[in-house]
Protein backbone atom coordinates (compact mmCIF):
# COMPACT_ATOMS: atom_id res chain seq x y z
CA UNK A 1 0.00 0.00 0.00
CA UNK A 2 3.16 2.14 -0.43
CA UNK A 3 2.66 3.41 3.76
CA UNK A 4 5.49 4.01 5.81
CA UNK A 5 6.16 3.88 9.42
CA UNK A 6 7.24 7.36 11.23
CA UNK A 7 7.86 6.81 15.12
CA UNK A 8 6.39 9.92 17.50
CA UNK A 9 9.11 11.00 19.97
CA UNK A 10 7.98 12.84 23.30
CA UNK A 11 7.66 16.55 23.36
CA UNK A 12 7.75 16.77 18.85
CA UNK A 13 3.74 18.15 18.10
CA UNK A 14 4.49 18.06 14.84
CA UNK A 15 4.19 14.17 14.80
CA UNK A 16 1.11 14.23 17.14
CA UNK A 17 -1.73 15.31 14.84
CA UNK A 18 -2.75 11.84 14.10
CA UNK A 19 -2.85 10.85 17.90
CA UNK A 20 -4.38 14.03 18.64
CA UNK A 21 -7.39 13.23 15.73
CA UNK A 22 -7.65 9.54 16.67
CA UNK A 23 -7.95 10.43 20.72
CA UNK A 24 -10.66 13.03 19.49
CA UNK A 25 -12.73 10.94 17.60
CA UNK A 26 -12.48 8.48 20.18
CA UNK A 27 -13.48 10.53 22.70
CA UNK A 28 -16.85 12.20 20.39
CA UNK A 29 -17.78 8.40 20.15
CA UNK A 30 -17.31 7.50 23.81
CA UNK A 31 -19.04 10.89 24.70
CA UNK A 32 -21.86 9.74 22.50
CA UNK A 33 -22.38 6.54 24.01
CA UNK A 34 -22.01 6.95 27.52
CA UNK A 35 -24.77 9.79 28.15
CA UNK A 36 -27.32 7.44 29.45
CA UNK A 37 -24.82 5.40 31.64
CA UNK A 38 -22.16 8.02 32.32
CA UNK A 39 -20.33 5.50 35.37
CA UNK A 40 -20.37 2.28 32.98
CA UNK A 41 -17.93 4.10 30.08
CA UNK A 42 -15.13 1.61 30.89
CA UNK A 43 -18.17 -1.07 29.12
CA UNK A 44 -18.11 0.67 26.19
CA UNK A 45 -14.70 0.78 25.20
CA UNK A 46 -14.35 -2.58 23.32
CA UNK A 47 -17.70 -1.22 21.53
CA UNK A 48 -16.16 1.98 20.67
CA UNK A 49 -12.40 0.47 19.57
CA UNK A 50 -14.70 -2.18 17.05
CA UNK A 51 -16.61 0.79 15.45
CA UNK A 52 -13.39 2.97 15.32
CA UNK A 53 -11.76 0.50 13.15
CA UNK A 54 -14.37 -0.95 11.87
CA UNK A 55 -15.83 2.43 9.86
CA UNK A 56 -13.80 3.30 6.74
CA UNK A 57 -12.02 6.16 6.52
CA UNK A 58 -13.45 9.51 5.36
CA UNK A 59 -10.05 9.94 2.60
CA UNK A 60 -9.15 6.63 1.76
CA UNK A 61 -12.78 4.97 1.82
CA UNK A 62 -10.65 1.87 3.83
CA UNK A 63 -11.34 0.83 7.13
CA UNK A 64 -8.46 0.44 9.41
CA UNK A 65 -9.04 -3.62 9.83
CA UNK A 66 -8.91 -3.90 5.99
CA UNK A 67 -5.53 -1.95 5.57
CA UNK A 68 -4.09 -3.91 9.34
CA UNK A 69 -5.68 -7.84 8.63
CA UNK A 70 -6.69 -7.63 4.51
CA UNK A 71 -10.64 -7.89 5.33
CA UNK A 72 -12.89 -6.09 6.72
CA UNK A 73 -14.46 -7.92 9.79
CA UNK A 74 -17.91 -8.96 9.97
CA UNK A 75 -20.93 -6.55 11.95
CA UNK A 76 -23.62 -8.16 14.24
CA UNK A 77 -26.02 -7.57 11.17
CA UNK A 78 -23.75 -9.24 9.28
CA UNK A 79 -23.81 -12.22 11.51
CA UNK A 80 -27.64 -12.49 11.52
CA UNK A 81 -27.91 -11.85 7.93
CA UNK A 82 -26.08 -15.13 7.53
CA UNK A 83 -27.69 -17.16 10.44
CA UNK A 84 -31.02 -16.16 8.67
CA UNK A 85 -29.66 -16.99 5.13
CA UNK A 86 -28.82 -20.48 6.22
Amino acid sequence: MGTKLKYSTTFHPQMDGQTKVTNRTLGTLLRALVKPNGKAWHLLLLHVEFTYTWAPNKTTRVSLCKVIYGVDPLSPLDLMLKVIDE
